[in-house]
Order: C-alpha cells, then structure tokens, then sequence
C-alpha cells in the first residue's frame, strides 16, 4: 500500500469527526423566513426570490458544515476504492495459526485522535485553524507509523481486526495484523491478500 492510499485512508477514518462538526456548527441564519414580505405582493414569483433568498442566506451561514459535508463524501468514495482494493483479491490459501482480535485498536484510535476535538469551538477562526494543523500532524503519524488499520470507519462499516500467526507451504508469518469482515477461529483455512508488509486482507473460503 502506498503513501497515497494511506492518506486516503486517513482521510476516511475521520468521517465520523466530519459528521459530528457538521452538527455541531448547523445553524439557521439570524433573518427569520417569510414566504411574503408585507410591502411587496404575495405572489409565485416573491414567493420563489424568498425561498432563493433564504436558501442562500442558510448557504453562507454553514459553510463549514457544508465543507464537512463534502469532505465526508469524498471520504465516502475512498472508502469505494478500499472496498475495490480487497474485491477479487484473497485467492491465496493459508492457514490460521493462532489468533486474538484487536478491535480495540479502533476504540483507542477514537479516544486519543477523535474526541478530543469535541472540545475545541469549530466557530472560533483561530481554534479552527489549530484543530487542522493537528489532523495535518496526526494524518503525518497516521502514515508514517503504518497505523492505517486502526480506523474506526472501517469497525462502523463491519472491519475486524486481528493479530494472527499464520502459516502456508512458504513458511509462517508472525505478528500479522488482520483485517477481514469474518469472525476468525484458529486452525481455519482461509483465502488472503496481501495489503503490506504486516497487514494482510483475509476472508473465509
């Protein structure tokens, strides 16, 4: 896996903080709506300038939910080009050695990395700034440590993961981390996949 798709990967992970920013900074705009204005005619056509009107206002006062919302959509498309990364590949054979899961890895990402946003205020142009130099900082980590596994997207989607020693004809491979959709035993034979050097895709034959 390359640096790229891990970034993108990372960019995925933080869905769930987009979702939640784009709530949380939601807000209606300070001029109340009116379908007719009192010195002006009650009409189709003031009717529609109103309503444009309106919607445009509720535009501009939400533009970082609006940001949020597009940033979430194309974490939506990386999160495609994952899935397409894994379909048709796992036709390898090979056996579960032992196994434990570490779904925890997900939890401890979302602790350390994503609540404690929930802190800052998103409004505050100053806070918002830090807020992206630290995903900048994190995302850099993210990458450079391989952590690109431990992404909660990933668990909210149905992602397991694992830390298995495997072994096929080739020779056994140690301290494996594991992603697959399926509940694994030990002793099971199954179809894997490659992602890098010490994560392999597996799913059951």
């Amino acid at each position: 896996m390359n640096t790229l798709q891990k970034i993108k990967l990372y960019i995925l992970s933080l869905a769930l903080l987009f979702v939640i920013i784009a709530i949380i900074t939601a807000k209606l705009p300070k001029e109340s709506f009116e379908w007719c204005k009192p010195e002006e005619a009650c009409n189709t056509k003031a009717i529609l300038s109103n309503l444009f009107n309106y919607f445009f206002l509720l535009l501009k006062a939400n533009v970082i939910p609006l940001v949020m919302l597009l940033l979430l959509a194309i974490s939506w498309y990386f999160k495609y080009e994952f899935d397409h990364l894994l379909q048709g590949g796992g036709q390898k054979i090979i056996r579960i050695q032992s196994i434990e899961n570490e779904d925890y890895e997900h939890l401890t990402f979302l602790a350390t990395y994503i609540i404690p946003f929930f802190g800052f205020k998103f409004n505050d142009p100053n806070q918002f700034t830090a807020i992206i130099v630290l995903l900048v900082i994190i995302g850099a980590i993210f990458v450079r440590t391989n952590k690109y596994y431990a992404n909660p997207t990933l668990a909210v989607l149905g992602y397991r993961l694992y830390k298995a020693t495997l072994n096929d004809k080739n020779g056994v491979y140690e301290s494996i981390v594991v992603i697959s959709k399926d509940q694994l035993k030990e002793n099971e034979i199954v179809h894997w996949e490659k992602i890098s050097d010490n994560v392999f895709y597996i799913k059951r034959k």
